[in-house]
């Protein structure tokens, strides 16, 4: 397996995952902290972050993101994790909101952790 570090430490595009405050946050900071690259709010019902366009779908984004923040549930965080591996996404980052109190329930869940 090979490691591509530069999309990590030097992203051209970056995805953001979650809604609620986290999600737009991200996309504040990387506004705030004058990232020149890409940003790709994925949100289902949500059609801007911070002026920013969100996109529906994985599926949506106009590239395979070189890094992305991921603030969804625990559950969700395991499918979006599989979905970005298979379109060919760089490094990711998860942030478990409210994984302390979740319970997964999928099969395929085994390394969700409790906070």
């Amino acid at each position: 397996m090979t490691r591509d570090l530069p999309r990590l430490f030097r992203p051209r595009s970056i995805a953001v995952f979650g809604g609620g405050m986290w999600g737009p946050n991200v996309v504040e900071q990387c506004l705030k902290m004058g990232f020149d690259g890409e940003i790709w709010p994925v949100h289902p019902t949500r059609d801007e972050m911070h002026g920013v366009k969100c996109y529906r779908l994985i599926e949506d984004l106009p590239g395979a993101p070189d890094v992305s923040f991921i603030g969804v549930n625990c559950n969700l965080t395991i499918e979006v994790v599989e979905r970005l591996f298979a379109r060919g996404a760089g490094g990711r980052c998860a942030s478990l909101p409210g994984s302390r109190n979740q319970r997964p329930r999928a099969p395929a869940a085994p390394t969700c952790r409790r906070g």
